[in-house]
């Protein structure tokens, strides 16, 4: 993840739901950003299944304020670029198909050719949530729609939350990468995370049984280092001419 030559290094994330390039990769995205890195960040979902109970907050509203929190996190981070949010259903990405999926996958596949995407960061294919599961796949044939090079790294969310017996790739999928951060990147991070207020239980507080990052889970989240699977081309979807 180093810069290429004298050009800024060009980062596009790829994130399920506002928030999770936060959790996913905010101190390596922090640390990419101060070395100069242009990097954009795409959400597929809405985000907006959260709290279905809530009266205040339904997802028409939800939806917005959880762009705004995306855009605030982003900041924080250092990230400059200008989020894309593509409103698929949240909760419900892996059902899409027909003409709502092509449209996220060329969607996708435009965003990595105008950006001139040379590193992107999608979700682990196999973090256990489906909507990132169905990131991944959307994200892989993209990125094999539109014919270009890039190094692909996945990184975790739920995986260390809940833990899965296939965590680890094989030797011909991807390799480990562990990216230690700084308490500075540590902080940037934490804060990026609790900017996402409607996930924290700052916001909403008529839904008990909504979705709340509390002290516990933000501290599984909140490790010295990143882990990322970087793949290998066969894996990303990557074109080996171009």
């Amino acid at each position: 993840m180093a810069r290429r030559g004298r050009l800024p290094l060009r980062v596009l994330v790829i994130a399920p739901h506002p928030d999770d390039d936060a959790i996913g990769c905010g101190g390596t995205l922090t640390r990419l950003a101060a070395r100069g890195a242009r990097i954009a960040v795409t959400y597929v979902t809405d985000g907006s299944a959260s709290h279905v109970k809530s009266k205040r907050f339904p997802p028409a509203v939800l939806r917005d304020v959880r762009e705004g929190e995306a855009r605030a996190a982003l900041r924080v981070l250092g990230v400059r670029g200008r989020p894309q949010f593509l409103r698929a259903p949240d909760s419900g990405l892996a059902d899409v198909a027909g003409t709502e999926r092509e449209r996220i996958v060329r969607a996708l596949a435009g965003r990595i050719v105008s950006l001139r995407a040379r590193v992107i960061f999608w979700p682990w294919p196999r973090d256990p949530h489906p909507d990132h599961v169905a990131t991944a796949q959307l994200a892989r044939e993209a990125l094999a729609a539109c014919g270009r090079h890039a190094d692909v790294y996945f990184y975790r969310v739920w995986l260390p939350v809940r833990g899965v017996a296939d965590d680890r790739p094989g030797a011909a999928e991807a390799e480990a990468i562990d990216v230690v951060l700084d308490l500075a990147e540590i902080a940037a991070k934490r804060a990026a995370i609790l900017a996402h207020r409607s996930q924290t239980g700052a916001l909403i507080d008529d839904d008990p049984a909504g979705f709340c990052i509390d002290a516990e889970l933000l501290a599984t989240w909140l490790t010295p280092s990143e882990r990322f699977y970087r793949a290998l081309p066969a894996q990303a979807g990557t074109s080996t001419t171009c």
